[in-house]
């Protein structure tokens, strides 16, 4: 039976494909942000809009008012102004678990981030730590997700790297050596998805992985050759990435932040043997997605390939 599902932060990236999977599922879906006419374009038969601000809590109670399931993927890669990680991360579970609870909301199912916590001196793992702390003790039956980094069409890992690729004959490369688990943002949406209304995922923290690791300079070499271009690939010492960051912080979108270099510092891989939890199936492979969107002159040549493969996976297929 169809659940009435409202995702916040449903605007974004991952929230995209979320709301495309559960409308496909056939729930109702609220798309909640801060900004809903950028998301006009979601505007499909079982999706509605609305306007929320997590930071103060503004438009939450109507958001979520008769809604069964609740999702929140609330989250900033850097701060500016208001906008910081305390007030979104923090202060911002916070508001969304007080409206939950008020609307009597069923289910909770909330973001967080692999390494929550576990990085010194990162604000950005204190504070998702901070806001899995307050869901846990909600009294609210909670699902959290902590997800490595998350790539597929629209991304802001791959994409950034492969714009970088084409205006510079040189890569800059931070922290080469740290590992990170790519996982599809498909699979990562199919969790959530798959967890609506799922009584077995109750009280449960999932990490999120693809199925092998890699460093970030294999994760660049691997970009340049689906791109079948060639970049001498520099690493950037400490001290210079520090000075880099510092000076670029003033950017409205600032390529590295110090906050991100102590994050780097640090590998980003899922514990223990299951990289993805068996109950959601199988995780793609970066290397079957990866030129699915990479590639612009070879993406429709695959496409075909990639959706009978998301099918299979979907399914728990090999």
């Amino acid at each position: 039976m169809g659940k009435r599902v409202c995702i916040i932060g449903g605007s974004g990236f991952v929230g995209r494909a979320i709301a495309r999977q559960a409308v496909a599922a056939g729930h109702q879906v609220t798309v909640a942000c801060r900004h809903p006419a950028r998301a006009r374009d979601q505007l499909v038969k079982g999706v509605r809009l609305a306007r929320v601000d997590v930071t103060d809590g503004s438009g939450l109670a109507e958001a979520v008012a008769g809604v069964d399931v609740v999702i929140n993927l609330v989250g900033l890669l850097f701060e500016k102004g208001r906008q910081n990680f305390e007030a979104a991360h923090t202060k911002g579970a916070g508001h969304v678990l007080e409206a939950c609870r008020s609307a009597g909301v069923k289910q909770l199912l909330h973001m967080s981030a692999l390494g929550a916590g576990q990085v010194e001196g990162s604000k950005y793992a204190g504070t998702k730590a901070e806001a899995e702390a307050l869901v846990a003790a909600s009294g609210l039956n909670y699902t959290i997700f902590r997800p490595s980094i998350i790539y597929g069409a629209g991304d802001s890992f791959f994409n950034k790297f492969k714009a970088m690729s084409q205006m510079l004959p040189v890569l800059p490369v931070i922290s080469g050596e740290t590992r990170f688990q790519p996982v599809w943002v498909e699979d990562v949406a199919r969790a959530f998805v798959a967890s609506i209304g799922n009584s077995h995922v109750a009280g449960c923290t999932f990490e999120l992985g693809g199925p092998a690791s890699y460093t970030f300079r294999e994760l660049l070499e691997l970009m340049l050759k689906e791109l079948g271009i060639k970049r001498t690939l520099i690493p950037v010492p400490g001290v210079a990435a520090f000075l880099m960051a510092a000076f670029t912080s003033v950017l409205p979108t600032p390529p590295i932040t110090r906050d991100q270099l102590v994050l780097l510092g640090r590998d980003n891989v899922v514990e223990g043997d299951e990289p993805f939890p068996a109950i959601f199936g199988k995780a793609a492979p970066l290397e079957q997605v990866l030129p699915s969107y990479i590639c612009g002159n070879r993406a429709e040549t695959i496409q075909h390939d990639l959706d009978d493969m998301r099918t299979r996976y979907r399914k728990g297929g090999v």
